[in-house]
């Protein structure tokens, strides 16, 4: 209740931030908005029992920290550099105070939620006592915070005319509370804990409201560029099922930062020792070249051996459920043989599918104790002949020396393509950067796309149905992913139309 309280002086913290001018508006308000990417790892851990925010992953810390960066480079296109003048100054504490207040307003979800378990007992209602559990600790928690607000702000505030205050306080009550009322509603009916994540957009109305009422000078409009894409990507990547494939996902976070890196290259490699690393034109790309050919032989070398085997494993479980439910049928073996084979199917670990193999060879040995034609006997043993060499391909997991060597020769690629450039300008320093941003994006999605493979084999093979006639079998995976895959590539040719006009502007404008 405490720290649900003390989250209502965030605005307090804030106006006492830009009181004084010694910290622009602009990039006091953007900067504030960084609370969300907090807010999403503390309501995770408020509410880890809940079912709801379970799915809660180290994916969506990821892109949280993503949408860090998104907001630094947007604070960043109002400063000019990547320092704040002025930095450890009283309005900066205030601010930070704002930025660190704001993300409590999670416990006041918690205490919410708290209040309605109290009143369920009299009321059935789930969602709309949580609903009235959450406005209720909202408005206690704001009457107990707004006489100290008011005191706060009242003795360092400038003299105001009675009018201002009148529209301050009713645009600021009609503004806040119908923007904090829905915030609060879409935390209960959401799935997901991830839809925190579209207040990070929060930071580009600022501009946009600031830019309308008041004046914005950006400084840098490719860092505003940069910021407002991975804000973008992070939005969409958490609230967007754009293909469930890792590799996917990974290529359009490696557009992003390698097109931001080879962006700003010069920059960051000024502050190495040796200033950068200017390669003559006519060995660079012979060096990048017999780096990138000896990884493309070791990923060929191993999808190789990795695809076939996956559809050979997909082949050996469906005849194998087959034929044991033709069996069962003629009573030859248990019916509890193809369960067993579905459990071998959805195992997702060594012990589970050992457990899975014992009770299914029990099967097999009580049904060869029975006295059996020799036809029958053969149907049994060519069976278990199956069952053995599939388990036995399932038992075979990640070849770690094999990936080794990929990420080896792999992350050379990448860091040569990266931390190095032709001395060449114009055109062709720009095509250069086009290709070193995309290059070493496609290595990283390739090696990604290996682990993807390996997640190919854990998918079911056996989605089974109860039917008038038995299971029906359907093969895994049915459900088209069309329109998530042309979505990915949407997002991934505008970061990459973002970038060419970045290094367009370097190189050539």
């Amino acid at each position: 209740m405490i720290f649900a309280t003390l989250t209502y002086f965030d605005y307090m913290f804030f106006a006492l931030a830009i009181q004084n001018r010694n910290i622009d508006p602009s990039i006091a308000a953007v900067f504030y908005e960084t609370w969300p990417i907090v807010l999403i790892i503390l309501t995770s851990l408020l509410f880890r029992n809940d079912q709801r925010y379970s799915t809660t992953s180290r994916y969506v810390y990821t892109l949280s920290g993503l949408g860090f960066i998104g907001f630094s480079f947007v604070v960043f296109s109002q400063t000019g550099n990547i320092l704040l003048n002025n930095f450890m100054t009283v309005d900066t504490i205030f601010l930070f105070l704002a930025v660190t207040l704001a993300p409590l307003a999670a416990f006041g979800l918690r205490w919410g939620v708290d209040l309605a378990d109290e009143l369920r007992s009299d009321y059935h209602g789930r969602e709309e006592i949580n609903f009235f559990g959450v406005i209720l600790a909202n408005l206690i928690g704001n009457f107990i915070t707004i006489p100290v607000v008011l005191l706060a702000v009242g003795l360092r505030a400038e003299t105001i005319s009675y009018a201002a205050f009148f529209y301050a306080v009713v645009g600021g009550f009609t503004c806040l509370s119908i923007a904090n009322i829905l915030w609060r509603k879409v935390n209960l009916i959401a799935t997901e804990l991830g839809i925190n994540a579209l207040s990070y957009t929060t930071p580009l109305f600022s501009l946009l409201w600031l830019f309308l009422f008041s004046q914005v000078n950006v400084a840098r409009v490719d860092y505003l560029v940069m910021g407002t894409t991975a804000i973008i990507i992070a939005n969409l990547l958490i609230n967007f099922e754009a293909e469930v494939r890792y590799g996917f996902r990974s290529l359009i976070l490696a557009l992003w930062a390698c097109g931001a890196f080879v962006y700003l290259r010069d920059d960051f490699l000024a502050f190495l020792p040796f200033g950068g690393w200017l390669w003559p034109r006519e060995t660079y790309l012979g060096a990048l070249g017999f780096s990138a050919t000896v990884f493309i032989l070791l990923l060929t070398f191993r999808v190789a051996r990795l695809a076939p085997r996956t559809q050979d494993e997909d082949n050996r479980i469906f005849a194998l459920h087959r034929n044991l439910e033709l069996l069962a049928r003629r009573g030859l073996i248990a019916p509890e043989a193809s369960e067993h084979i579905r459990a071998i199917d959805g195992s997702r670990n060594v012990e589970e599918l050992r457990r899975a193999y014992t009770r299914v060879k029990l099967c097999f040995v009580q049904a060869a104790a029975v006295d059996l034609p020799l036809a029958d006997r053969r149907l049994l043993a060519n069976a278990e002949t199956q069952l053995n060499m599939m388990v036995h391909s399932r038992q075979q997991g990640v070849d770690f020396g094999e990936l080794f060597s990929l990420i080896i020769f792999g992350g050379s690629t990448v860091l040569l393509s990266l931390l190095s450039r032709p001395e060449v300008s114009g055109w062709t320093a720009f095509l250069y950067e086009v290709f070193s941003a995309l290059f070493p994006a496609v290595i990283i999605f390739l090696i990604v796309n290996v682990w993807d493979l390996h997640r190919d084999r854990a998918n079911l093979v056996l989605a089974t149905q109860q039917g008038p006639e038995g299971y029906g079998v359907i093969f895994r995976d049915p459900r088209s992913r069309r329109f998530e895959q042309s979505v990915s590539v949407v997002i991934g040719l505008l970061i990459i139309a973002a970038y060419a006009v970045l290094l367009w502007y370097k190189w050539i404008s």
